[in-house]
């Protein structure tokens, strides 16, 4: 079967899937040269409301990169600069991706797997999950830029833990650092909660959402000076929206809001 990377939409949800089950869902050159066109897709999109990126089969998320691929691909320095610009490329448009984005964890979820996961803004796991990122175990540096996304959410003392010993985590743990939002008992509970949290987030304002994408993304970056004026203009415009005017409008009638992004 080949390693594929889809993306179906629907109900306001974009499903991203990391469909190469054979390989535990790792990450071809392929794939990640076709993420970038099927993340323009979901921020372009306005049926796609809130983007649910998960693995195929029953054993994996996403295991990082295909490592069957690195002795053609990414035997040395100049190999893996050119092999990591892709990588990079999809960090960027996840980072300014302005809708949420939920990852649903089952099985391994390991390096550049965790690198998509701590991207975004939900993190559903079942009890099966195993987070790691075992870089040293096979002479890779975890590089700065993800150490970086590593220390975000779970802090230092736990990123040295994760990076230095390459070691997994797994079960109340992920939830106890941060690795993820929630930890359910199986993978059907998980998705079932993926869903809902994806649904509950199509149904709200879309313009509200992109103002608090926009808001985390200048909080965090590192890469500038945080553009604090841009994400205040963008709440900002909220208040003239239609859509302000029909959460008020539902709201006295009682009514659920259909909100339409202008």
């Amino acid at each position: 079967m080949t390693a594929r990377v889809t993306l179906e939409t629907a109900d306001g949800i974009a499903r991203l899937t990391f469909d190469h089950p054979r390989r535990l869902n790792a990450i071809t050159a392929a794939m990640w040269r076709a993420l970038p066109g099927l993340l323009d897709q979901v921020q372009h999109n306005r049926a796609a409301r809130v983007l649910l990126i998960q693995g195929a089969g029953d054993r994996a998320f996403c295991t990082g990169n295909d490592t069957s691929e690195f002795e053609a691909l990414r035997a040395d320095a100049a190999q893996s600069a050119t092999y990591n610009a892709l990588q990079r490329d999809v960090a960027q448009r996840m980072a300014a991706l302005n809708k949420p984005a939920i990852a649903a964890i089952h099985g391994h979820c390991l390096g550049a797997g965790v690198e998509i996961a701590l991207q975004c803004d939900l993190r559903f796991a079942s009890a099966d999950a195993r987070m790691g990122v075992p870089a040293v175990r096979l002479g890779l540096p975890y590089r700065l830029e993800d150490i970086v996304k590593l220390v975000d959410v779970i802090g230092l003392a736990r990123a040295r833990q994760m990076v230095l010993t390459g070691e997994s985590f797994s079960g109340d743990i992920l939830r106890a650092i941060g690795l993820v939002t929630e930890l359910h008992p199986d993978r059907a509970t998980m998705q079932t909660a993926a869903e809902a949290a994806a649904h509950a987030i199509a149904a709200a304002a879309p313009l509200s959402l992109r103002a608090a994408k926009a808001a985390f993304f200048e909080l965090a970056r590192r890469d500038a000076t945080p553009d604090l004026a841009r994400a205040q203009r963008l709440a900002d415009a909220c208040y003239d929206s239609a859509d302000y005017a029909e959460g008020r409008a539902a709201r006295a009638e009682k009514r659920a809001p259909v909100f339409k992004g202008e």
